[in-house]
Formats: C-alpha cells, structure tokens, sequence
C-alpha cells in the first residue's frame, strides 16, 4: 500500500459458510492502493471455520477489522448489522465470494474528487468462475452519470455490486430492505438514485465469483413476489418524471417481471 492518507470508506464484507473465498475476499481489501478506514466482517452464523479466521484478521489488524459476529438473521440484516456501525464518511459492500481490483478504491476516491456532490461512485465488473476464467464484463459501454433515476429505476441491476455511497445517504435510505432478501441492494441503490448524483468509473474494479452455491442462484421463487413489491414502489418513487419516461418504465418492468414468471414456472 502506498502511503497516502486512507479513503474515508467502511468496506463491509458478508460471510456465510465459505471461509476460503471469504479468506480471498479480505486480502482483496487489505491489498488495495489505498487503504479503507476501515473493514467490518459480517458473518451470519457460520459453521466452517470462518468465524474464528474473522477474528484472527481482527487479530493481526487491530483498529481496522472489525468482526461483526451474528447467528442467521439474512442477507439484508447481517449486511444493516455492520453498515449501521460503519464510522466512515462512505461504505460499500462486498460479498464473501467477491474480489475488489487493487486500485478499486484509489479509482473511486478520485472519481468522488472530481464529484464531490456525487452520492454514488461504481464501475463496472468481471465474472469469473472458480478456475479463474474470465466469464465476461458486465457492461460494453460507458454507463450513466449524474440524475440516474429513471436508468437506474429501468432495471439497471448490480449497481450495488461495485458502488460506494454516502454513509449519510444510506442511513436516510433505511438501509437495506429485510423484505427483500435477493434484492435488498438493488431497492436500496434505486432510493440512492433518487436522493442525489451518481458518478461512473469506467473500469472492471471487482470480480464476480460465480460458482453453483452462489446467493445468485438461490431462491429463484421469491424474484417474481419481490420484484412486483419494487416496482409499485419505483411507480410512486417516479411518477414525477416526465410521461414519456414513465411509459418507458411501465414497459420495461412489464417485461422483466414476464419473463420472471416464465423462468419460475
């Protein structure tokens, strides 16, 4: 690490029963150009050893890990348990299974720099799978800045992945959502959108781990149920916008939530 003064962000890392990508989560962060303020490792009861690996890390980095230590409450409240004591000025998530690039938060401090309104910094992203194979980038071009609402309330998914938001934001924004357990990030990515600017790095600044006991793939009967929930919301959340966009937004959900209950059955 270099020896610039640390970025303002509480990186927040969610852990359940894989301590060995877990293990490669945290040395992703520990590893980058510039150091977080710090990283709170949430674990929602796991039984494989990663537990006691958390506090080891607490251990060895005193003052920058923080264990944040649960028995099964889910995604959502595991993730509110450690964003809710997050001390930076800006936090970001990263699943236990992920990896941040190692100039992923030096990229994004510079971004906010330059946007110091913005109330969102993210990037694009990798897949790759367990052989370390490049499955493809999340997106061919360069992506929304700016008033993003209608972009990001028109299905734009996975935000959440890559981004760092406010701390302040976040809170006003209730954190993430229980109710939506697949799509707690995404719900509360919209509500960002609609508080303040966003800004776009035009890099692959995290890689995605896709593997078959990946969250991603789990739970596929509640999407259509928690993806109608979001768009009644998204239609009060946007019905100040202009006619045209919101006919776009009523088409475009209409769609999505079509080819859900195809794909469920």
């Amino acid at each position: 690490m270099n020896s610039d003064a640390p970025f303002d962000v509480s990186i927040v890392i969610t852990s359940f029963n894989h301590r060995d990508y877990l293990v490669e989560a945290v040395e992703s962060v520990l590893a980058q150009t510039v150091k977080p303020r710090e990283i709170l490792l949430a674990d929602d009861g796991s039984t494989d050893g990663s537990v006691e690996t958390i506090r080891n890390y607490a251990d060895l980095h005193p003052g920058c890990v923080v264990p944040v230590i649960h028995e099964n409450m889910g995604i959502p409240r595991n993730r509110n348990s450690a964003l809710k004591i997050a001390k930076g000025r800006y936090v970001g998530v990263l699943d236990g299974d992920d990896l941040f690039r190692p100039q992923k938060l030096e990229r994004q401090r510079e971004a906010l720099r330059r946007d110091p309104d913005a109330v969102v910094v993210y990037s694009n992203y990798s897949n790759f799978n367990n052989r370390r194979r490049n499955i493809s980038n999340r997106y061919n071009a360069p992506q929304p800045q700016g008033d993003v609402l209608f972009d990001v309330a028109n299905a734009h998914f996975a935000i959440m992945r890559t981004m760092i938001a406010r701390t302040d934001a976040v809170k006003a924004a209730g954190f993430m959502d229980p109710e939506l357990p697949k799509y707690d990030g995404f719900w509360l990515t919209i509500q960002l959108a609609a508080a303040g600017r966003f800004t776009y790095v035009d890099e692959v600044l995290v890689d995605k781990r896709e593997h078959p006991s990946g969250d991603s793939n789990l739970n596929m009967s509640q999407d259509f149920k928690d993806l109608g929930t979001i768009y009644e919301r998204v239609k009060a959340l946007t019905a100040h916008l202009p006619a045209a966009q919101c006919v776009q937004l009523e088409t475009r959900w209409a769609a999505v939530l079509e080819r859900v209950k195809a794909r469920n059955g």
